[in-house]
């Protein structure tokens, strides 16, 4: 499934989308991932010159909680997980899956 929202292409991989993910949904905890959606590289903050981490193939799991990355406690963010998240500025509108879907 393609990310609904993305900052930019790919630095490793130069073919997938860097998705917004969130994480720890229905805990106190809700917190957001950067990930590519060819590579899966992992980035904890929305800044792709920080370091980045792949997931184990066989079991990708989420590298702030543990929890797998592709589980029901985990989605590509909607407009209100970026603005929870405080991320909402990092989206490039050209990237989003939903064109017509500005971020106010």
């Amino acid at each position: 499934m393609t990310p609904h929202y993305s900052i930019d292409y790919c630095p490793r991989c130069g073919a997938g989308l860097l998705g917004i993910r969130i994480c720890g949904l229905g805990t106190d905890e809700p917190h957001g991932l950067v990930v590519c959606d060819e590579c899966e590289s992992i980035w904890l903050e929305p800044d792709v010159t920080t370091p980045h981490q792949y997931p184990d193939a066989s079991d990708a799991r989420c590298p702030k909680c543990t929890d797998p990355l592709w589980g029901p406690q985990s989605r590509w963010a909607t407009r209100e997980d970026l603005v929870q998240l405080g991320w909402q500025d990092r989206v490039d509108p050209e990237l989003n899956g939903e064109p017509d879907d500005h971020i106010a």
